[in-house]
């Protein structure tokens, strides 16, 4: 028996009480009526009430969110998954309709005309900026009669994938991860979008090494996304509910860094706290701790950090006995290592035991097929964040695959910010950060320049990024409306490598 039809019964025994109030003697009819009405209500109750538990116990327990309305839209049930999927309470959406949870911001989609909704790929966003992105679906349930009387709508969260799945497909001969695995834990500030070779060469890499308690060094140039790789890690490992201490060794002057990272007794120096301090490595303990900009170590500290390798314990300043210490390291770095040891400023020993797992992270104008892939995300990003609507025209994303972004992730995700923000329209043209981006217009008069030279270059420019983004020369032809024979004379006109094959 459904929710709604005992509260039709608690209605009617409410009418019944209302007109026998006031009536100084109740009538044995009235009484066989009451003591009819009270007894349906009971058998209701006990029948709800017990398929209400074994609903309960079931849905309780699912990992998707499960959303439940009767026929009025007022929401019955919610599953504990749906709160932590949503961040909302329980209190907040229970007992209260569609439309009004919708004008809190918390949404979802509901099936339209009866008909049962596809899962299909859906953001959901709540009004304190708590964004889901993940499968909805909507499944309507009517009576005998053929009457809507509940809708049941399931999230699945893919944001909240666990590695267990991933691991589990390689253990048995997958050789790639569910297609949703090419983002990669997409959710937060760091996600690692992409499906470059070279990427996915990573993720597999992180895959593997995240469950163990190895040393790892993550290495690659400014911007372009360690501490995601570091945050994936930590993340994918057994020490992912413990402590995550993140250190830029560069930011702290050199003369305080030893004793922010080991920590001291009470009156080891002067200024010091009477009581003592613990370090940034205690602080890690049971935990991951990241260090970031290893390669700006003092010699000293140098020194210490491979103590705390090879001995798993660290001695505060002003100790006399170490500290026993239970951490996984993580460094990274932007600059060259190698050649800092033939120049003597790194230690050749601690290097090797930073780098038992090396990742290298690519620079983005390396992987260019995943710039379209991070251009959406981004700009999707910010749209919510910054509450515009607004459309990245294909002349913008174009210019986008052209730019060889030396700042790298970093330098795409400043200059897509400040498109959405600064943009006066509906759209974001191409004109609007070609100058940002070292697109100039037309040179001055008197410096040397052809019309023709001008075209080639920008002709191979498009050609370049619609491959880029396409992948073969058919869909790239497609993109850019004209025949696949131009493209692939134009191709060797320009000296241009087709990777990617159409299949």
């Amino acid at each position: 028996m459904y929710g709604e039809e005992v509260w039709l019964k608690i209605q009617e025994l409410k009418r019944l009480t209302e007109e026998l109030e006031g009536k100084p003697l109740i009538s044995g009819e009235d009484k066989t009526e009451l003591k009819r009405c009270a007894g349906e209500l009971l058998r209701e109750y006990n029948a709800y009430k017990a398929e209400n538990i074994n609903f309960k116990a079931v849905v309780d327990n699912l990992v998707e969110g499960v959303y439940v309305t009767d026929r009025r839209d007022v929401t019955q049930y919610v599953n504990p998954a749906y709160l932590k999927h949503t961040g909302t309470q329980r209190e907040k959406v229970l007992g209260r309709t569609v439309q009004e949870i919708v004008d809190e911001g918390i949404l979802y989609r509901e099936p339209q005309n009866g008909e049962q909704r596809k899962s299909t790929p859906d953001v959901l966003k709540s009004r304190d900026g708590h964004v889901i992105r993940g499968y909805v679906t909507s499944i309507p349930a009517f009576d005998e009669g053929g009457d809507l009387r509940r809708v049941i709508v399931s999230v699945f969260d893919t944001q909240k994938l666990k590695i267990r799945e991933d691991t589990s497909l390689h253990r048995h001969g997958g050789e790639e991860p569910i297609e949703i695995w090419e983002d990669f834990g997409k959710e937060g500030d760091n996600p690692m979008i992409g499906s470059d070779p070279s990427m996915r060469k990573i993720k597999r890499t992180i895959l593997r090494a995240a469950p163990t308690d190895v040393t790892i060094l993550i290495t690659g140039e400014s911007g372009v996304g360690k501490e995601a790789v570091a945050d994936k890690i930590y993340q994918f490992s057994k020490r992912g509910d413990g402590p995550y201490v993140k250190v830029n060794c560069a930011a702290i002057p050199t003369n305080l860094l030893e004793s922010e990272l080991f920590g001291y007794e009470k009156g080891a120096f002067t200024g010091a706290n009477p009581a003592g301090k613990a370090g940034l490595f205690e602080l890690a303990d049971h935990g991951t701790i990241l260090l970031d900009e290893i390669g700006d170590l003092s010699p000293e500290l140098q020194i210490k950090l491979l103590r705390v390798l090879q001995q798993k314990e660290l001695m505060r300043i002003g100790a006399t006995r170490p500290t026993r210490l239970d951490v996984r390291i993580i460094a990274a770095t932007n600059a060259d290592l190698k050649k800092k040891i033939l120049e003597g400023k790194f230690r050749e020993d601690l290097y090797y035991r930073l780098s038992v797992v090396l990742v290298d992270v690519p620079p983005l104008r390396e992987r260019k097929q995943d710039i379209g892939r991070l251009t959406g995300y981004y700009f999707e990003k910010y749209c919510l964040k910054h509450g515009r609507k607004l459309r990245l025209t294909d002349e913008a994303r174009m210019l986008f695959q052209s730019y060889e972004w030396p700042g790298n992730v970093r330098e795409l995700q400043n200059v897509i910010e400040n498109a959405v923000i600064c943009s006066e329209g509906e759209q974001v043209e191409a004109a609007g950060f070609s100058e940002r981006l070292g697109f100039e217009t037309p040179p001055t008069a008197g410096e040397p320049f052809s019309l023709q030279s001008a075209l080639d270059s920008y002709e191979k420019g498009l050609i370049e990024a619609a491959l880029a983004e396409t992948g073969g020369v058919r869909r790239a032809a497609a993109f850019l409306n004209v025949d696949p024979s131009t493209i692939s004379r134009k191709a060797r006109k320009f000296c241009i490598r087709i990777e990617h094959k159409d299949k």
